[in-house]
């Protein structure tokens, strides 16, 4: 399943970012989430029987990372999530908050260019989730 179509099976709202991973030598990136749904209809209607507690957003083949603004580390929600095809792989962007402590926000974008996508259950380390 090609990364946009994966993303439309997956269901964020109101989770929050816990970590990013960057494994350079085997060019992934794991973003771990509080929880993450799937979305098995139209839409996601509470299906939780899939749910995902502090899974792994994996990215495999990743050519590029950035984030901006650059200085402040996402640690709150996650806004959004998408991807769009490229020449040679995917453009995906997160949208997550950072919030600091004193409760000043700002909404960083993470964009990754990367191969494909998949899952990863905090239980299950290295088993990848790819439908």
């Amino acid at each position: 399943m090609n990364v946009v179509d994966f993303i439309r099976t997956i269901y964020l709202g109101d989770r929050g970012l816990k970590s990013i991973l960057i494994d350079s030598w085997n060019s992934e990136v794991k973003i771990q989430v509080t929880c993450i749904s799937r979305v098995r209809g139209k839409t996601w209607n509470y299906y939780t029987k899939e749910d995902l507690p502090d899974g792994f957003l994996v990215f495999e083949g990743v050519r590029s990372i950035e984030f901006e603004p650059t200085g402040v580390i996402p640690n709150d929600l996650i806004n959004d999530l998408r991807a769009e095809p490229l020449a040679g792989g995917f453009m995906i962007v997160m949208q997550v908050d950072s919030v600091n402590d004193v409760g000043d926000r700002t909404e960083v974008l993470i964009r990754l260019h990367a191969d494909s996508m998949a899952l990863e259950d905090h239980a299950h380390p290295g088993r990848r989730i790819t439908q």
